[in-house]
């Protein structure tokens, strides 16, 4: 059984005896180059006691990577300890190689170095670093040099799990302060079973909890931010901020965003009747849990989250109330400045590759009223957004070009909307029917728009998570048109007839019972129109639809009058 405290302290007691004797035993083992990843993993994980193992190697790896380069002497008895327990160790590998290389000891150091290589091709063979084919390893450590092998520096992690992988480590790093947050995941399934004293089998065996536990304990910034995300998600706000606390220690990225969203959330709180766990946000005022909440985005600001720049370069916008506080914090300036820092913070995010915030700047400058109206600015920075492939932004600028025949795109907008109809997106194909319609980046053609109509259609009663804001679209464009060409009246009522009838959701939607009305006068059915438009503005009525009621209104007179609608559509 392993005492994982006392064995450190023999360990970094006995570092000079390990430069004499030990040092000079690893160098002349001829077994390392032979070491295979997966034979070494096994071996480690059929050792008995595995939980105590556990603990003990994870203390030593914490200290590796806490040491970094320093104190080589000290990194050379860790590594030893670390390859003796398991052969495939990356961390092991790098302590020794950076030990020899400061006693001079260069074939020895070779040999590390050169077995830190093999592993680390080994280890990038199992996977290409997404959620769906993360890469296997037994340590966040191991993970950790992968990434930083790569030039790159960590800025933020957390355990998570799907199905397939109950145990993933979602790693987020950065190349440069300039770069944007890239993600690399692991599996560490394996470790489950071996945990739970079970053979080592499928990744799908053992609770991840029983090791969280143990990573937590041993100063994991992952691990605690797990434990923090699930509190937070069982609405233990108090138990979740310790644990996120703890993981932000360590600069995580992660950490502090949800913290931020905890606090902003708890600020709301104040002043309301609360129970539980949530009673304790009573102690803190408003703006005190309003300036955490600031302090934490600019703190994940720091370490490049886009997601930080444009949840508080929108607070800068949008919040005029916001109460006044520390003087340091960007809310506490002239409504000028904050209009100039959001912006700022906006663009940022963007050119770290956020298209949100993108989409979000060029609505402010079309719309001229959170910003000074700006078409150029804003035709511009929708078609920024666009060149990320980002499928919300190519099919928003698509629709904000076909608005106005003034806007020209300033992007190669039909290739990138035909990318998206290809991967069966059937928004884009509606889109792409409304530019043919129109003539707009294409060459006018009515064939052309019902073609794609028609098949987004086919793409949305396909799906089992059917669109019926697309089968909306097209069956109006279909009906009330005045272009000629695109007149297809019964196919609109058509699929009108299979959705409103099939999808108890949207039967209760006015702007859908809106269409399916329509349909049926551009069929020249009135009475069954007249029937579906009071319905229409029956649901309106009772949802408060204060938007739509008008409008439905008018449209009922006209069906009472013999009189279908006609409109500029798309």
């Amino acid at each position: 059984m392993y005492k994982p405290l006392k064995s450190i302290l023999l360990l970094l007691g006995s570092t000079l005896l390990f430069t004499a004797c030990a040092a000079t035993k690893i160098a002349n083992r001829g077994d390392l180059p032979g070491v295979e990843l997966r034979n070494g993993y096994a071996t480690y994980l059929s050792q008995p006691s595995f939980s105590e193992q556990l603990t003990h190697v994870t203390a030593l790896e914490t200290r590796v990577i806490a040491l970094g380069s320093e104190e080589p002497l000290t990194l050379g008895a860790l590594g030893s300890a670390l390859i003796e327990i398991n052969p495939a160790s990356l961390t092991g590998h790098y302590a020794l190689t950076r030990f020899y290389q400061h006693v001079d000891a260069s074939a020895a150091a070779e040999q590390h170095e050169r077995m830190f290589q093999l592993l680390q091709d080994q280890i990038l063979t199992t996977g290409d670093g997404s959620a769906a084919r993360p890469y296997q390893v037994l340590s966040k450590a191991d993970a950790e040099l992968l990434v930083r092998s790569q030039g790159k520096s960590l800025v933020g992690g957390i355990y998570q799990n799907n199905e397939a992988s109950p145990l993933q480590l979602l790693l987020l790093s950065r190349a440069t302060s300039m770069s944007p947050v890239t993600r690399d995941c692991f599996d560490l399934s394996s470790l489950l079973p071996a945990v739970g004293g079970q053979e080592v089998g499928p990744a799908s065996a053992g609770n991840p909890w029983d090791v969280l536990r143990i990573l937590a304990d041993s100063n994991d910034s992952a691990a605690r931010a797990a434990i923090g995300t699930y509190l937070a998600k069982q609405r233990r706000y108090e138990s979740a901020i310790g644990w996120l606390q703890l993981a932000s220690r360590e600069d995580n990225l992660l950490a502090h965003t949800l913290l931020a969203r905890i606090f902003w959330y708890q600020s709301g709180l104040v002043g309301r009747e609360l129970d539980n766990d949530q009673a304790a946000t009573t102690r803190q005022t408003a703006e005190e849990l309003t300036q955490l909440a600031v302090d934490n985005h600019v703190k994940a600001i720091g370490l490049g989250s886009t997601e930080s720049m444009y949840t508080l370069g929108r607070l800068l916008l949008e919040d005029s109330t916001m109460p006044a506080v520390d003087r340091s914090s960007p809310l506490a300036v002239s409504p000028q400045t904050k209009r100039e820092r959001a912006v700022s913070l906006l663009e940022q995010a963007g050119d770290l590759g956020h298209a949100e915030s993108l989409l979000y700047l060029a609505s402010q400058y079309q719309r001229g009223t959170l910003l000074p109206a700006n078409e150029d600015r804003a035709n511009r920075l929708f078609a920024e957004a666009a060149n990320l492939r980002n499928p919300k932004a190519v099919i928003s600028y698509a629709r904000y070009i076909a608005a106005s025949p003034e806007r020209r795109s300033e992007t190669q907008l039909i290739p990138l909307l035909r990318e998206l109809a290809d991967a069966d997106n059937a928004e884009a194909m509606v889109v792409l029917g409304n530019l043919y319609a129109k003539g707009v980046s294409v060459k006018r053609s009515s064939r052309a728009a019902v073609r794609w109509y028609k098949r987004a259609v086919a793409q949305v009663q396909a799906s089992h998570h059917g669109n019926a804001a697309v089968i909306n679209e097209v069956a109006w464009n279909l009906a009330v048109s005045n272009q000629k060409g695109l007149l297809k009246p019964s196919y609109a009522q058509a699929i009108m007839d299979t959705m409103m009838r099939s999808n108890k959701q949207v039967q209760s939607h006015p702007e859908y019972l809106d269409t399916w009305a329509a349909t049926y006068a551009a069929n020249g059915n009135f009475i069954k129109a007249i029937e579906l438009q009071k319905r229409a503005l029956h649901y309106a009525r009772i949802q408060e639809r204060t938007d739509v009621i008008a409008i439905l209104q008018t449209h009922l007179e006209s069906f009472e009058a013999g009189a279908n609608i006609t409109d500029r559509t798309p």
